[in-house]
């Protein structure tokens, strides 16, 4: 299913994308892969506005639905969030159900955001064994995302298994330079621009690289476990990497930014409210770190602190694990963050 408004247009959509990932000859071969069919659809509605035929013929024979489609910017209005995220969860969910005897596994593709913040003075771990917090988040991406795991887990009811795959921060794949191709609305990108903006970075963040292509197998992998059902995994890196550090080894980059702790990173940021060019910067900031909402320093260094030590276990297992940061990606992400920095 691909959003789109005729089938032709689809393929075509498709047809870019694999291209621009994978190049005119690989992304050919897969563009042309017998088993691949191509439907222009939008899970906001309840039968994607699929044919009567196409969708009967989908709820007769499917094996397994795997739920990538999200609205994931960070700035938008409630309800498109919640059509996006929510509706089109529950319709999939009732998509899978429709074989009531054989009903289709339902593989959610989430985020580890939804651990949401933590209170003022609590500290709390968030694993695998963890539901969605019931507070509503203030971001309605998160909060979005929180709400339709919910509907996941209701759905074991019906369903045979349905799993959620909370993912960390994605970014390039181990062996290639191409960054997401709407990169501009990628929350950590955007940061990473902010940061080049104002000039600092906070010393104490984590890098938490995820490669796109490593998550991938790890996740179609924990898919394919025949004793892995109804399960929710944490797919994130096990390196702890400092972000400052990375970005201050980068030819080209240490001259513009420097590091700092967070308190004297939170004194350039209220100075940047007198600062007109600095408007966008300090958005994504204060929206990313939630500084709207008044938190302490101590909540937003240490409020939450995201497991993922039991899936990784087992991904070891299955010989999946997170090599050092390929230096030419990191480079090519790096250099975009900064040109987007020059062109604000």
């Amino acid at each position: 299913l691909v959003r789109s408004t005729d089938n032709q247009t689809a393929q075509s959509r498709l047809d870019n994308i694999l291209s621009g990932y994978f190049g005119n000859e690989e992304g050919g071969s897969l563009r042309n892969n017998p088993r691949l069919h191509v439907l222009a659809g939008d899970l906001r509605h309840s039968k994607f506005l699929l044919s009567l035929h196409d969708y009967n013929q989908l709820a007769g024979t499917i094996d397994a639905i795997y739920h990538c489609a999200a609205n994931v910017n960070h700035i938008g209005l409630y309800h498109d969030f919640l059509a996006d995220n929510v509706t089109a969860t529950s319709h999939l969910l009732t998509l899978a159900a429709q074989q009531k005897q054989t009903p289709a596994d339902f593989h959610f593709i989430s985020t580890l955001s939804v651990a949401g913040s933590g209170l003022p003075n609590e500290f709390r771990l968030f694993t695998e064994y963890d539901f969605a917090p019931e507070e509503q988040d203030e971001n309605y991406y998160v909060r979005t995302k929180q709400e339709a795991e919910r509907l996941v887990i209701a759905s074991r009811q019906e369903l045979a298994n349905s799993c959620i795959y909370r993912i960390g921060n994605i970014s390039f794949a181990t062996d290639s330079t191409k960054l997401q191709q709407n990169i501009a609305y990628n929350a950590f990108f955007r940061q990473l621009v902010a940061f080049m903006r104002l000039g600092v970075i906070p010393l104490e963040l984590d890098a938490s690289l995820c490669y796109v292509d490593v998550v991938a197998k790890a996740l179609v992998t924990l898919a394919n476990s025949n004793v892995l059902t109804n399960e929710i995994h944490h797919i994130t890196t096990t390196r702890r990497e400092r972000l400052a550090s990375i970005i201050l080894s980068t030819d080209g980059i240490a001259d513009k930014i420097r590091g700092c702790d967070f308190s004297t990173f939170l004194k350039r940021v209220q100075a940047a409210i007198d600062e007109p060019q600095m408007e966008l910067a300090l958005a994504d900031t204060v929206e990313n770190f939630g500084l709207q909402t008044g938190r302490s320093l101590m909540t937003l260094l240490h409020g939450v602190e995201i497991a993922s030590d039991r899936t990784q276990r087992m991904l070891d297992k299955f010989g999946i694990t997170w090599p050092e940061i390929p230096q030419a990606g990191q480079n090519a992400l790096l250099s975009a963050a900064m040109k987007k920095g020059r062109d604000h």
